[in-house]
C-alpha cells in the first residue's frame, strides 16, 4: 500500500488523507527521490502531451507550418478555453487551412468558470474547438496534414500521428509502449498506461536537450522553452501549471487527470513524476509543493507564494478557514537532499 502523503486538516485534526507514488530522478536518470509503489501502471493522461509534441516538432511540421511558440505551448496543453486560447487556436487553424469540425474531440465549455459563465451570458456554447484538449489535437491534425494523411481518424490508435507518438514514447521510456495496455482517454485518443518510474524516465532527455545539438534535443528544447515562455497557454489563469512555471524559473510542469503530475527542473537537472492514488487533483499539487521544496527546487516564499496549489485552505460556506490539505508528516521525516 502506497504512504500517506497528504492529509486534509479540519482545525489539527485529520479528516481525509492521500496515499500516492512519486519518484524524483536527476539528469543522469538516477533515483534521488522515491515514494511508494513506483514499478505500477500508471495512465499519465495529459501529462503525456510534452512527449506527445515531439513528432510535431521532430518530423519538421512545426517549421513548415511557421508555428510560433504560443502554438506549440497550446500543443502540449490542457487549457482552460479562455479568450487567448480560443484566438490562438483560431489563427493556428485557419493558417493550416482546418476547421473545428476536423476536431475529433467532443465539445466543451471552458474549464475557467468565468470564461464559462462569459461563453454562456453572450450565446455560445460548448464546441470542440473549447474542449481543454484541441490543441493537442490540432497539433494531430497539423502532423496529418504535414504526412499527407487521411484527417479524418486521425485519433485512431492505428492512424499513422498516434503510432509516431508512440514509437517516441518507447525510445524514451525503455519499454515497449505497443505492448501495454491502453484505451481511449476523455478526449477520444489513445491513452496508455506505464509505470510511473519509466514515465519520469521518459522526461529526463528534456534536462539535456540544451546542451546537445541532435533532432531530437533540439525538439525537445524548443517544447520545453515554448512551455515555460507562454505557461499561460499550457493551462490558464489561477491554475497550477501556469501558476509554477511562473514563479519557478526553469521548471516545465503539465498535470494529467486523475491526479497525475510530471515536473520537469531544466537549470537544476530533476524530474518528478507523482500519482495520487484516489486520482484527486488536490493531493497531487500538495504532493508536488512538498517534493519541490523537499528536493530545494523551490524555497519557502515561493512555496508560500503558491500555497493555493500546494496546501490550499478548507474554506465553509461563511467564507471562514476551517482547516487546509497539507502534505503529511512523512514528509518530515526523509533525508533532506
Amino acid at each position: 500500500m502506497n504512504p500517506i502523503l497528504v492529509d486534509v486538516l479540519r482545525g489539527e485534526s485529520c479528516e481525509s488523507c492521500h496515499r500516492g507514488a512519486l519518484i524524483a530522478l536527476n539528469a543522469d536518470g538516477k533515483t534521488v527521490l522515491e515514494l511508494g509503489d513506483t514499478d505500477a501502471l500508471v495512465f499519465p493522461r495529459s501529462s503525456l502531451k510534452p512527449l506527445q509534441a515531439i513528432p510535431l516538432v521532430e518530423s519538421g511540421a512545426c517549421d513548415k507550418y511557421a508555428m510560433t511558440e504560443q502554438e506549440l505551448a497550446l500543443a502540449c496543453a490542457s487549457h482552460s478555453g479562455e479568450e487567448i486560447h480560443r484566438q490562438v487556436l483560431s489563427q493556428w487553424m485557419q493558417r493550416i487551412g482546418l476547421s473545428p469540425a476536423n476536431l475529433e474531440c467532443g465539445p466543451a465549455l471552458p474549464f475557467d468558470k468565468e470564461a464559462a459563465e462569459q461563453l454562456l451570458r453572450s450565446g455560445g456554447d460548448a464546441a470542440r474547438e473549447i474542449h481543454n484538449c484541441s490543441g493537442k489535437h490540432t497539433g494531430m491534425l497539423t502532423m496529418a496534414a504535414f504526412l499527407e494523411q487521411p484527417l479524418a481518424g486521425y485519433s485512431e490508435y492505428g492512424h499513422v500521428t498516434q503510432q509516431g507518438w508512440m514509437t517516441v514514447l518507447s525510445e524514451v521510456s525503455g519499454i515497449n509502449i505497443f505492448d501495454m495496455p491502453w484505451d481511449k482517454d476523455g478526449c477520444g485518443l489513445p491513452a496508455i498506461a506505464l509505470p510511473l518510474a519509466a514515465f519520469a524516465k521518459s522526461f529526463v532527455p528534456f534536462l539535456t536537450a540544451h546542451k546537445n545539438n541532435t533532432k531530437r534535443s533540439v525538439a525537445l528544447s524548443k517544447i520545453s522553452n515554448a512551455m515555460r515562455a507562454h505557461p499561460v497557454m499550457v493551462a490558464g489563469s489561477n491554475r497550477c501549471c501556469t501558476g509554477v512555471m511562473t514563479n519557478v524559473n526553469g521548471l516545465m510542469a503539465k498535470t494529467g487527470a486523475e491526479g497525475v503530475f510530471i515536473a520537469a527542473a531544466i537549470e537544476s537537472g530533476i524530474v518528478i513524476a507523482l500519482k495520487a492514488d484516489d486520482g484527486a487533483n488536490r493531493a497531487a499539487e500538495a504532493m508536488l509543493g512538498a517534493a519541490l521544496r523537499h528536493l530545494g527546487l523551490i524555497d519557502a516564499t515561493q512555496y508560500e507564494n503558491m500555497r493555493q496549489w500546494f496546501s490550499p485552505p478548507i474554506i465553509n460556506s461563511q467564507q471562514a478557514v476551517v482547516g487546509f490539505v497539507a502534505p503529511s508528516k512523512v514528509w518530515n521525516s526523509l533525508n533532506r537532499i
